[in-house]
């Protein structure tokens, strides 16, 4: 039997009264404030974008419509001037600005636009700039600066919940900042790396992060791994069960195979704690063919190394080489490649004279560490019809995704 009008009228009265005096707790998790590092420098500049003001927290009060702002560190004294006026005046080594506007442009730092506040403190000499913006905020940002803008939506899908997983991952109340701008945690360019896309791409992905066992991933990414990925345990410290070696599909990657020459001039610089370089042995590889351990023979000694610091020493893009020493007076080629283990005591048969006109060819596959999700590699899925669900499940083993 259905209740009468006034029945009902009374029971909405007593849910209305009982909703204000105990209401719904909501599910959804507040967006958390993502903190910045994007510079530190002694001298700084702020501007305001066209005809808009810009606010400043943390000067007098009496210097009104704000245009810019100048701060220096010098002689152990911070001073400030306004609107490009060379007045000075002094602040105590211990302020904290925040700088910030109503326009959906942002504050000018450099040749960039940000949005939310720009924070600057003292630290070690120099001034600290740290963002502080929302979390969808800035990974419209972020999915713009790691990602070509003109990949597929699916694939921009996945990096948004990477990225988004990533940043979640490195919040910390105890620190002065949760990220770096740069690759140093994720590549954050400001507003001029948004486009309509890279909204999308975030906004139809929004809170979705990846998970192991109800606990947030560590969502690291790459652009291509020249074939397959790495297993975590062969790049950092620990193998975690969700970054194991897959697959990729990045052999339409531009970064896929590479080559890099140097010269016997560009080797004496980069080696010249061993003299002049006679060769290089490549005694340990992964299984997925990334090199993890080089003999290096020079006239002052014998070095070995990481695959790791060879590569930033030599500014490689991944691991994954070979190494070859040519010299083209005979058109001789020596080539020192090892698949197999090889035991640290091998020792090779001394070396004729080097020619002044040798070089090191280093041929290589993919660029990054190799570990979770290949960006090219998802861009290959996604233009054979793969969804973001699936990309994200593919690079990381036995995840889930779901909101925060």
């Amino acid at each position: 039997m259905s209740a009468s009008p006034k029945r009902k009228s009374g029971w909405a009265i007593i849910f209305l009264a009982t909703f204000f005096i105990f209401p719904f707790k909501s599910n959804a998790a507040k967006e958390p404030i993502m903190r910045v590092l994007i510079d530190t420098e002694k001298k700084v500049r702020f501007r305001a974008d066209s005809v808009e003001y810009i606010f400043v927290k943390g000067i007098p009060s009496n210097h009104k419509r704000i245009k810019s702002l100048n701060l220096i560190y010098k002689n152990n004294n911070v001073k400030y001037s306004v609107n490009n006026i060379n007045t000075w005046f002094e602040l105590p080594n211990d302020f904290n600005l925040i700088i910030g506007n109503s326009d959906k442009r942002g504050v000018w730092y450099k040749n960039r636009r940000y949005a939310g506040e720009l924070r600057v403190t003292l630290n070690n000499r120099k001034f600290n700039i740290i963002n502080n913006l929302k979390l969808e905020k800035y990974l419209k940002s972020v999915v713009g600066s790691e990602m070509p803008k003109e990949f597929p939506l699916a694939a921009l899908q996945a990096q948004a919940i990477a990225a988004r997983t990533y940043a979640l991952k490195l919040l910390d109340k105890d620190k002065l900042f949760d990220l770096h701008s740069t690759e140093a945690s994720q590549v954050y360019l400001g507003l001029e790396s948004e486009t309509a896309k890279i909204n999308r791409a975030v906004q139809s992905t929004r809170s979705l992060s990846l998970f192991y066992k109800n606990k947030l991933i560590d969502a690291v990414f790459h652009s291509s791994s020249g074939g397959r990925t790495e297993n975590s345990g062969e790049v950092w410290k620990y193998q975690l069960p969700y970054l194991k070696s897959v697959i990729d599909y990045d052999q339409n990657g531009i970064k896929y195979k590479w080559k890099k020459k140097f010269n016997a001039e560009e080797l004496d610089v980069k080696f010249t704690d061993l003299g002049k370089l006679n060769s290089i042995q490549i005694i340990d590889r992964s299984e997925t063919g990334r090199v993890l351990k080089v003999k290096l023979y020079g006239t002052k000694g014998i070095k070995i190394i990481s695959g790791k610091s060879l590569r930033e020493r030599l500014e490689l893009l991944s691991t994954k080489f070979d190494a070859y020493l040519k010299f083209s007076q005979d058109n001789f080629e020596s080539k020192f490649i090892y698949n197999n283990k090889i035991a640290e005591n091998f020792v090779i048969q001394p070396l004729p004279p080097m020619p002044t006109d040798y070089f090191l060819l280093v041929e290589g596959y993919g660029a990054g560490h190799g570990v979770g999700m290949s960006q090219w590699g998802a861009k290959s899925m996604a233009e054979n019809g793969a969804s973001f669900h699936e990309i994200l499940k593919h690079y990381y083993t036995g995840v889930q995704i779901k909101s925060y």
